[in-house]
């Protein structure tokens, strides 16, 4: 009975042990807060709004704060908010009264709010950090999260010295060139790896140093201007190429093992014939085609510019498709969808920016996820979001807030992974491309804008 209840009591040591140390874990690994959270008015929702939309809206405003890194910039209160955020989500999965609902959402939105505030206090000393921070998730870093959460945690913890800003700073940007260095160089860098093991340097060491050097050198090109992507790309094709080459050469090298020396001379033989007879095929009808090209120039010019003439008939067709299917997801109100020199432009007339402010309102995330739904639907390419204002203030602040609203609506696009395929990029143009007269209150309304120039693989 004695060595029973031992046994029982060194169980309930261990567990009790194993529950303390897995409660310390997860503390550390969520960073909670040492201290109470602080105390926030809820934000009041519409009664004759529903749950659903609400919790809609609710999901867009926190995936806005996430794009604008909120996250790390206020912590607290971010996770606060969806804390508060999933409660209201499983209170109406279970089917509790819109109060409840409702309840839960308004001290989701007053944390989030607030999170946003502190937000803005916050970037204007940690700018140059989240700058770099932005730069790393675009390279890809999110696909890393280990590297990134362990930088992350730093930056909730809080950086109070100027030395401390700058190592962070350097740390991201180290993760985006680290980041983009393996989105590029990762086939090739994996193709050479497996050829190694399979013995190319010594079976086929001339293809494989050759590779490497190849490897190397578009490594390099990244360290040196690691935004250039036509130089990175033209030196990260030649690097792959020359890696599945080596590959390539190991696959034939192991299939004539099996072969007899005549068998592998009749090989050589072969190919040998076939380049000889390919070379005097080239020969004769390089003779030929003189004759036939006279013949035929004036009837195949003919037939040319026929061909020519359907296909940019069959290119305005399609490219007038797309810009209706486009222009069908927006109402009047929200946006102008136009074709010009080869773009699509969605010109949003709906973002009510409040004066002086760059941060999204809640109002225009419907007409942006239509967009986002019109990239998507439009497949890769290059989007360009470009800021204006109309001519009330000094250049330079109307200059600045247009680059800074721009920025947000690219954030709030080029963070979505179901976007990370296109490229995106922002300008902010102040007052300097006027639309409409900045004398009159409709005309400076009109010249207030935002708009989405789209690039697509597809024509326009």
């Amino acid at each position: 009975m004695k060595k029973t209840n031992s046994t029982f009591i060194k169980s309930m040591i261990s567990y009790t042990t194993i529950a303390l140390l897995g409660a310390s874990i997860m503390s550390c690994a969520h960073e909670k807060p040492t201290k109470p959270v602080p105390k926030v008015d809820p934000v009041a929702i519409s009664s004759s709004s529903t749950p659903a939309e609400e919790i809609r809206m609710q999901q867009s405003l926190i995936d806005q704060a996430y794009a604008s890194q909120t996250d790390v910039l206020a912590p607290v209160h971010f996770d606060e908010s969806v804390r508060y955020f999933n409660q209201a989500k499983k209170e109406n999965q279970k089917g509790a009264s819109a109060e409840t609902v409702f309840k839960s959402l308004s001290m989701a939105r007053g944390h989030l709010q607030k999170a946003n505030d502190e937000a803005k206090l916050t970037e204007a000393n940690v700018g140059e950090v989240t700058h770099a921070r932005n730069q790393a998730i675009v390279a890809g870093a999110r696909k890393y999260p280990a590297k990134l959460n362990a930088l992350d945690d730093k930056f909730k913890r809080g950086l109070k010295t100027t030395e401390k800003k700058t190592a962070l700073q350097n740390q991201y940007l180290d993760l985006e060139l680290s980041t983009i260095k393996q989105e590029k160089l990762g086939k090739a860098q994996s193709l050479l790896n497996q050829a190694k093991v399979k013995g190319a340097q010594k079976t086929t060491p001339n293809a494989y140093n050759d590779a490497l050097s190849k490897l190397n050198i578009a490594e390099k090109t990244i360290e040196t201007d690691r935004h250039s992507n036509t130089k990175i790309d033209k030196a990260v094709a030649v690097a792959t190429a020359a890696s599945t080459r080596v590959m390539n050469l190991l696959a034939s090298e192991q299939s004539s093992r099996n072969r007899t020396p005549e068998e592998r001379a009749v090989t050589l033989e072969t190919k040998d014939k076939a380049l000889t007879d390919a070379d005097n095929v080239i020969s004769e009808v390089a003779a030929g085609s003189m004759k036939k090209d006279e013949e035929l120039a004036l009837q195949g010019g003919a037939l040319a510019l026929s061909q020519d003439k359907n296909k940019v008939l069959e290119r305005n067709e399609r490219d007038d498709k797309i810009v209706a299917n486009a222009a069908a997801q927006f109402d009047a109100s929200e946006a102008d969808v136009y074709r010009q020199d080869g773009l699509l432009i969605i010109r949003l007339k709906s973002m009510n920016f409040a004066s002086g402010r760059s941060d999204l309102p809640a109002e225009s995330m419907p007409v942006l996820t239509k967009v986002k739904e019109v990239i998507k639907d439009l497949g890769p390419g290059e989007i360009v979001v470009q800021g204006h204002t109309d001519g009330v203030g000094a250049a330079s602040t109307n200059q600045k807030l247009s680059q800074n609203r721009a920025k947000a609506v690219e954030q709030f696009f080029s963070t979505d992974k179901a976007l990370e395929n296109n490229k995106f990029d922002s300008i902010g143009y102040g007052y300097s491309k006027p639309l409409g007269s900045n004398k009159t209150k409709e005309g400076r309304a009109q010249n207030r804008r935002v708009d989405i120039v789209i690039k697509t693989t597809q024509s326009i």
